[in-house]
């Protein structure tokens, strides 16, 4: 009987747990775009982000050394909701992108003074990125299923983006976090270790992780596809830290926060949760940032975005040029080149052979003469 009670207890505090979680992601996005009212703010037209080919140089480590050949796109950061232009962020945002064939890497540098404030999210700088899935998916309300705030596929088919959000108060500098096996067995997009999370949503009030919805788990399907790494420049991190060096460098300094990210081009989605990519085509992209200015927790809706609308963001082919001046028709050229020299020393070797074997100027002598 005490067996059974302490089974019953151990369940409700499971199903407790995880209700509490829910709602905890729900109190932290809302107010994107709810508020927002009319905008003044203009897109910018030129913004353009290019995911170039570039195999086999990237690590996800929050170290930018590796991508210093590709060429990236500045944006002010604005107020996402009512902006004033007489009130931007400080500093602009850095973004460059690449692929490998396999994955999509994004590099992401903040200018900013060292804030750390560990389990405190909102004392915490953070960073998202949005990506339109449906076809009628917008930039404004977060895919724009206006009007409901109990949405589902039924009544919002169409509007969802796919969603990453890396809130750091959780995690350490330079370690990799997002997808894990842990999480990935519950079959959700959330990571309980570092807070980079995987979600999706339809409006602002109907955002969820991967893999849960209005009525909760939805079924197999869905995991975090995402892995990433963050760090500030005024950290010391020659040999890797651990929880206990916490808040990992001097409070307040002046530096750029490093945030790299990477996820698969195609993910096993079935939930029409996650965008994907497909190289040689364009697709939205967005990104926003939290800071938490004079030490001041910041509030869902204060946060700064590189535009007012999608940003067009291209899965560049190999066979395109890129900004490191190299391609693979040059790879291309180089291996036509080898297979001709390789051809004409076979025909070389076979001239040869046959000369030697029809040449009457050399005798050979019968051993058995001997």
């Amino acid at each position: 009987m005490v067996a059974s009670s302490k089974q019953h207890s151990m369940a409700w505090s499971g199903v407790i747990a995880f209700l509490l979680l829910v709602l905890d992601w729900s109190r932290r996005v809302q107010g994107h775009n709810e508020a927002a009212g009319s905008s003044n703010c203009v897109s910018d037209e030129h913004l353009r982000l290019t995911a170039e080919y570039l195999p086999g140089a990237i690590t996800v480590d929050a170290k930018s050394s590796d991508w210093n050949s590709v060429q990236g796109q500045t944006f002010s950061l604005r107020q996402a909701i009512n902006p004033d232009a007489s009130k931007p962020y400080p500093s602009d945002m850095t973004i460059k992108v690449a692929h490998d064939g396999r994955d999509l890497f994004f590099l992401i540098e903040v200018p900013g003074s060292f804030v750390y404030v560990e389990g405190q999210p909102h004392s915490s700088p953070s960073v998202a990125l949005m990506f339109g899935v449906g076809d009628d998916a917008t930039y404004h309300n977060m895919g724009g299923c206006s009007g409901i705030t109990t949405c589902s596929s039924a009544t919002c088919g169409g509007h969802e983006v796919d969603l990453m959000h890396f809130s750091i108060s959780k995690a350490i500098p330079g370690r990799l976090y997002g997808a894990n096996p842990i999480d990935i067995a519950n079959g959700t997009g959330h990571d309980s270790f570092g807070n980079l999370n995987d979600g999706y949503a339809w409006n602002p009030h109907c955002r969820h992780y991967d893999g849960l919805g209005p009525n909760g788990f939805q079924g197999p399907g869905a995991q975090n596809d995402w892995r990433g790494a963050w760090t500030h420049s005024s950290i010391k991190n020659n040999y890797g830290l651990v929880s206990m060096d916490h808040p990992y460098g001097q409070l307040g300094s002046a530096g750029i926060y490093t945030f790299e990210l990477a996820r698969p081009l195609r993910t096993t989605d079935r939930l029409q949760q996650d965008v994907q990519f497909t190289i040689g085509e364009v697709h939205r992209f967005a990104a926003a940032f939290w800071y938490p200015f004079n030490n001041m927790p910041w509030s869902p809706s204060q946060h700064y975005s590189v535009n007012c609308d999608w940003v067009p963001l291209e899965v560049v082919p190999a066979s395109v040029k890129s900004s490191t001046g190299f391609s693979s028709q040059v790879v291309f050229s180089m291996s036509s080149f080898a297979l001709v020299l390789a051809l004409a020393a076979l025909l070389t070797s076979v001239t040869i052979f046959f000369w030697v074997r029809t040449s009457n100027k050399l005798r050979f002598a019968s051993i058995d003469t001997l």
